[in-house]
């Protein structure tokens, strides 16, 4: 690589080569049709064998204005000791020769699929020290693979894993501090987040004053707010501002957004549907005052509770996996081929600041997904699931169709694209 991006952080301001950035961002995880995520490549679709699915997206993406694209995990070799972890080319076409570029900022999901090892309660057992030493090494060895990548921004230490019995503990911010310095040395001009799911600032109070790390930014999973008088975030950015007072940090909203479905009983069964019209264009008014109160409170703008440089939206694609009534690593759970399904829930319950009701884990998607011939597809084992994988070429079938709905336009545009529906 000889180009390269230099990523610093001036109080809430995340500058790129020395300029102001704000993220018109996506969270993006876009498993086809059929696959599930506790199986190679374990999420990870951005990888070289996968080209058809990111070269599918990465010219969508562009061509709608967004500027950050978010991941869940990077395959490296530890997860996958003799499979393919070759991000190159993906970084690579996200890059565009620095041509209305779309920044990455890459997750990494062995944390998660292991919280024990953060509980306040056994923090001290020698098996989980061991273990958080083993995944600090693995991030920084990742840093140092992508660190000359100028179309990474940087790397999501860890998602979602700041529940009450672990945040509790003040040596857990020193870990995750340590971390992010480690990769300041392996991968200078990179940044460094933790997404958390949106605690009323908890973390954050716990937290702040032990992450000093150059190199750090806060990132919130919130989905707070009214449609019907799309509100925003209420007071996310002035409490933030609050807790950060003493050590400012940037504020990402590493996820935010709202389902695309909403519910259908037929024959007695409840089923996940597409909104009606009246539903979807609430949506697009959630959207639109989503990001407006975002922009509102944008660091840039250098006062009060201008904190925030920007945000994912979550998501990119449905994931049909994700409310499975037999998750897809369970015993025996393949006869189910659930990840075939769109399924409502799992929370049947419902969500008065959806506009459609419902908190529907496989509808936030931006895009709908649809299978390319999924009849004609056989299983990747005798008596298995079919997905997206072709045993008999031991390549992938075609990659799902993608429809944006409504809500996606307006977002774009928002984004400054123009978009013809």
């Amino acid at each position: 690589m000889t180009d390269n991006t230099r990523w610093t952080i001036s109080g809430y301001q995340l500058l790129l080569n020395g300029d102001p950035f704000f993220a018109n961002g996506v969270s993006y995880s876009p498993l086809p049709w059929g696959a599930c995520p506790a199986f190679e490549p374990y999420g990870d679709f951005t990888i070289k064998t996968w080209l058809s699915v990111w070269q599918r997206d990465v010219a969508l993406i562009r061509k709608y204005g967004i500027n950050l694209i978010k991941t869940y995990n990077t395959l490296d070799e530890v997860q996958a000791p003799h499979g393919d972890v070759d991000h190159g080319p993906f970084l690579d076409a996200c890059w565009n020769g620095g041509t209305s570029p779309a920044y990455v900022l890459m997750g990494y999901a062995p944390p998660k699929n292991h919280q024990e090892i953060f509980l306040t309660q056994s923090w001290s057992q020698p098996t989980n020290v061991q273990a958080r030493t083993k995944i600090a090494a693995e991030l920084a060895a990742l840093a140092r693979v992508y660190a000359s990548y100028p179309s990474v921004m940087g790397f999501v230490m860890a998602n979602e894993i700041n529940a009450d019995n672990i945040i509790d503990n003040p040596a857990f911010f020193q870990y995750w501090n340590d971390v992010a310095e480690a990769i300041g040395k392996a991968a200078p001009g990179k940044l460094t987040a933790i997404a958390n799911v949106d605690d009323s600032m908890n973390t954050v109070n716990a937290g702040n004053a032990t992450m000093t790390a150059a190199n750090f930014f806060w990132g919130y999973n919130s989905y707070r707010g009214n449609w019907t008088t799309s509100n925003g975030f209420d007071n996310l950015f002035s409490t933030f501002a609050t807790a950060t007072a003493a050590n400012p940090r940037p504020l990402m909203l590493t996820e935010w957004g709202a389902p695309a479905s909403t519910h259908q009983t037929v024959d007695g069964a409840v089923n996940i549907a597409e909104m009606s019209k009246q539903q979807m264009a609430d949506l697009c008014a959630y959207v639109s005052g989503h990001y407006k109160n975002m922009q509102d409170n944008g660091a840039a703008r250098g006062t009060g509770s201008a904190v925030c440089c920007g945000g994912a939206y979550f998501e990119w694609t449905d994931e049909w996996w994700k409310a499975d009534p037999i998750a897809c690593n369970a015993l025996n759970a393949a006869p189910a081929c659930y990840s075939g399904v769109w399924n409502p829930g799992p929370n049947m319950n419902g969500v008065a600041n959806f506009p459609g009701g419902y908190w529907d884990e496989e509808g936030f998607g931006l895009n709908s997904i649809a299978a390319v011939s999924p009849s004609t597809r056989v299983p990747v084992v005798s008596g298995g699931c079919v997905g997206p994988w072709n045993p008999q070429t031991n390549s992938p079938y075609a990659p799902d169709t993608l429809t944006a709905r409504a809500h996606a336009n307006t977002l774009f545009e928002l984004f400054g694209a123009k978009v013809v529906a």
